[in-house]
């Protein structure tokens, strides 16, 4: 009960300081008298920023009081598999959040001081790049920090009780390289059975960062090719793996972490519904590499040629 107390006056501490910390900025940037009822509705909307940080703050255990006593040892079971993943969910949400509200906040001011310009909206290429970015760095950032609070011997054991961040023998690489292949094979397939609607899976946001300028088009493929893929597999294949086989067994771990992985992808194959079975298949085989393996290298690497083979593909389909 303490903690939450805590917790709580925290909330409206970030709160009020993000109402204070607007209206502040906007006196600031404003080079005319502000009324006053304009000024409190700025104010207000600067505790939503206020807000958002403090379920930063909260999540990396920074809030004094309301954080959790540190502890030589550790518990790691199912709690902190669940965890990881609500708080990789939490932190993308907020650091996409944060950019957009910075985003129509400047615009806003814009607006007030005498510039006629529109709100941004879904279509705003970097403010799109700039959430997409957020959202990654901010997930990355956190587990990062999660796995070092977890202490590194978790890190490297092998089992399935362990994260798996270890060295895998070369045919390992092989095999998912192989496994990559295959998923690549099915995705054909299943372009040939079901054609999609392309002008439907276009209106997703990657697929205008892609269509974007040239720096953008670089940085989004970095991040498919080589973020997400790290950031995926240290959570799903890693930690959340890891805590949920510490206390159901790898089985549940298999099936739990594939259902969320599966689930997270659902914005963009929702329009194409078979487009489901490809990213269950690289969950499946992302985790049987790791079982066979001990290791989660070669289920990054998979993941890797995979997101890489099929971002190629309609960039060479789009060059001829």
């Amino acid at each position: 009960m303490k903690k939450i107390l805590w917790a709580l006056l925290w909330f409206l501490a970030f709160a009020l300081a993000g109402c204070a910390a607007m209206a502040g900025a906007s006196l600031a940037m404003l080079r005319h008298a502000v009324p006053p009822f304009i000024l409190l509705r700025l104010a207000a909307f600067g505790a939503v920023p206020g807000i958002q940080l403090w379920v930063i703050a909260l999540v990396f255990a920074a809030l004094p009081g309301a954080r959790p006593a540190p502890s030589a040892q550790r518990g790691f079971g199912l709690a902190q598999g669940l965890w990881s993943m609500a708080g990789t969910a939490l932190m993308m949400g907020c650091g996409a959040m944060l950019a957009y509200g910075a985003g129509i906040y400047l615009v806003l001011l814009q607006r007030l001081a005498g510039h006629r310009l529109a709100f941004p909206g879904q279509h705003n290429i970097p403010l799109l790049m700039a959430s997409l970015l957020a959202s990654e760095l901010l997930a990355a950032w956190w587990l990062i920090w999660y796995v070092r609070r977890q202490g590194p011997a978790r890190l490297t054991e092998g089992g399935a009780g362990g994260i798996a961040w270890r060295p895998a023998p070369p045919r390992a690489y092989g095999m998912a390289a192989l496994g990559a292949l295959a998923v690549m094979l099915l995705v054909g397939a299943e372009a040939t059975l079901y054609p999609p609607d392309l002008s439907q899976l276009s209106n997703l946001a990657l697929a205008r960062l892609l269509q974007g300028p040239a720096i953008i088009t670089l940085l989004t493929a970095s991040v498919i090719i080589i973020m997400a893929p790290l950031i995926e597999e240290l959570l799903f294949r890693g930690i959340a793996f890891a805590g949920i086989a510490a206390r159901l067994g790898p089985g549940w771990a298999t099936a739990l972490t594939t259902l969320v992985f599966t689930a997270l992808h659902a914005p963009e194959k929702i329009l194409y519904p078979p487009g489901f079975a490809d990213v269950a298949a690289i969950a499946l085989l992302s985790c049987w590499l790791r079982l066979r393996y001990r290791s989660i290298r070669p289920g990054m690497m998979m993941h890797f040629l995979y997101n890489g083979g099929m971002l190629l593909v309609p960039l060479l389909g789009a060059g001829k």
